[in-house]
């Protein structure tokens, strides 16, 4: 189907406007993804990580039968050879954890990416962005110049009449979209207003305190304390921006053209 949208000529001056347009349909379709997302995460990818404490112990015992081989009655110190199988099988059990903290923020930034770049061709194929001219020299805009942020998303569709972030779901999302950028980039002004709204993604219990106050850094160490939760939450956030979108769109249309 192509370019789904009404258009029609109001007022006197007979000027084109557009209409957004999302039927049951597509908006099912859009909310399909996110089921997998999460059905993906908790029933293949967490599993990976179910035996980490059993793999260090085995990573341990591997590296002191291979220590083993040097072993000698009279110049071995066999405490040198139990701490460094030790701190061989804690290294695994760090890597491996930070490995599998890693996987689980990419996955809460990926769904927010996801979301915002089905939003970004949304409003482009069905504002009619794609076929109409809309730059101040004429000319089409291209796709890859649309909606580059979250602030020119939000004004395209005010553009339309509708202000998503006076949604019921806008809250949870605006919160995970800070999630995404504070994973992407680390601390700075993301991760003050997230800070702010929820102050529990940076406190430690075991360290008493802000974590990025410590190592201001996502990725590089443990420090932002989500739990996997809140995949689910914000899962349900992002389907139901586009079940409360279609009832807006359809309630309006009606509205509009007199159809109830």
């Amino acid at each position: 189907m192509l370019n789904i949208y009404l258009e029609y000529f109001g007022g006197g001056g007979g000027s084109l406007q557009r209409e957004l347009w999302l039927d049951k349909r597509l908006s099912e379709k859009q909310c399909k993804p996110y089921d997998y997302y999460i059905d993906v995460y908790f029933e293949k990818v967490n599993g990976v990580f179910d035996n980490i404490e059993r793999e260090s112990d085995e990573a341990a015992n591997r590296h002191f039968e291979e220590l083993g081989e040097y072993y000698s009655p009279e110049d071995t110190d066999i405490d040198f050879f139990v701490d460094s199988a030790f701190n061989k099988g804690l290294e695994h059990f760090e890597m491996v954890s930070l490995v599998q903290y890693n996987i689980k923020l990419m996955w809460f930034s990926t769904m927010y990416q996801f979301w915002e770049q089905q939003v970004r061709g949304y409003l482009y194929r069905e504002g009619g962005y794609s076929l109409l001219a809309n730059s101040e020299d004429g000319k089409e805009v291209a796709f890859k110049n649309f909606g580059l942020n979250i602030e020119v998303i939000k004004k395209k569709f005010l553009d339309f009449g509708y202000n998503i972030t006076e949604m019921n779901c806008w809250n949870d999302i605006n919160e995970l979209r800070l999630l995404a950028n504070v994973i992407k980039h680390g601390d700075g002004g993301a991760a003050t207003q997230l800070m702010n709204k929820r102050p529990d993604f940076f406190y430690d219990e075991f360290l008493g305190g802000n974590t990025f106050d410590l190592y201001g850094t996502a990725l590089n160490e443990k420090t932002l304390v989500v739990e996997e939760k809140q995949l689910i939450l914000y899962k349900e956030a992002l389907q139901s921006f586009w079940n409360e979108l279609y009832e807006q769109i359809n309630f309006k249309t009606h509205e509009k053209f007199d159809l109830f």
